[in-house]
């Protein structure tokens, strides 16, 4: 017997799940990357490494949504989950980066 066929959008969702967790992946190493810099770092070179750090994650926020935004079967509801994901890791950095 053949294996059924995947649903039609399964694909897609999955493409999409790989880009989010590709997303998160890189969130918790930029947030590892500042807090090491912020704790171990002087003043002025911490500043610098912050500045890389949070300009690698913006190019990394804009790729995934630009991936995710060409998918060809568009999910509806994941660009709200992304958005909300993003805040909870920015106010996740912060509290990290003040302890």
């Amino acid at each position: 017997m053949s294996e059924p066929e995947p649903p039609p959008g399964a694909q897609v969702e999955r493409t999409h799940l790989s880009w989010r967790r590709t997303l998160v992946s890189f969130t918790a190493v930029a947030l590892l990357l500042a807090r090491l810099a912020a704790v171990q770092l002087e003043p002025m070179p911490a500043a610098w490494v912050l500045a890389a750090v949070a300009l690698g994650w913006a190019a990394a926020v804009r790729l995934t949504l630009h991936r995710v935004h060409n998918l060809t079967t568009p999910i509806a509801r994941a660009v709200p989950s992304l958005v909300a994901l993003i805040l909870l890791y920015c106010a996740m950095g912060t509290l990290l980066l003040m302890s």
